[in-house]
């Protein structure tokens, strides 16, 4: 069975003692808590800017468009791929590990760097950097060139920023969580159909 980006088998029901698996199809998007966004699938994602203050994040999944959203947290699934498209000319944005948070501070929709030391932001730039860093600006007549395609590995947080070292607010944050278990779902399917047997006296069709 072929995984595909868009499409992944995290649906179940039993119908008669059987387990069927359902695809679900295209991402959607779940407001977690203030400016902070689960992205179940890939998607990809528009950034602008609004001043030196902050990036703004659109992108448009099942759930609806979602337009100039100032810095938020994402929560993205691992093993999916995300696009980060910028469109700001001014504003470099870079995706790093989580030895950032050292020099990092604050709550979601409102994180800001501590330091103002370019080597920092490098040193803790995924590498290859060149694949991280949405950089040289796009420019006319490649407008939507500058661009990051990310498909994430590993489980845990990263951290976003523009990389002038005195935008300090422009700074977000994203977690990386596994997706969710089709082994999981069959076991707890084969438990349910188990349970349905039992409930009914326990008949054999056999």
């Amino acid at each position: 069975m072929t995984k595909k980006s868009h499409s992944r088998l995290i649906q179940f029901c039993v119908v008669s003692g059987l387990l069927v698996l359902t695809p679900l199809s295209h991402a959607s998007t779940t407001l977690l808590s203030t400016s902070k966004y689960l992205v179940n699938e890939g998607v990809a994602f528009s950034i602008g800017n609004s001043g030196a203050s902050g990036f703004l994040f659109s992108w448009t999944d099942s759930t609806g468009a979602f337009s100039g959203v100032s810095d938020p947290t994402l929560v993205l699934e691992i093993g999916q791929t995300y696009t980060f498209q910028r469109t700001a000319a001014a504003h470099p944005f870079a995706i790093m590990d989580n030895s950032a948070s050292t020099f990092i501070t604050g709550t979601d929709g409102s994180y800001s760097r501590t330091s103002t030391i370019s080597a920092d932001i490098t040193a803790a730039t995924l590498t290859p950097i060149a694949d991280f860093t949405a950089s040289p600006a796009p420019a006319p007549p490649a407008l939507n060139t500058d661009f990051i395609t990310w498909i994430p590995s590993q489980v845990g947080d990263y951290w976003y920023t523009c990389t002038v070292a005195s935008h300090l607010g422009m700074t977000g944050k994203i977690t990386i969580v596994p997706e969710p278990s089709v082994v999981g779902l069959i076991a707890g399917g084969v438990a349910f159909a188990a349970f349905r047997r039992r409930r009914s006296g326990g008949r054999s069709t056999e």
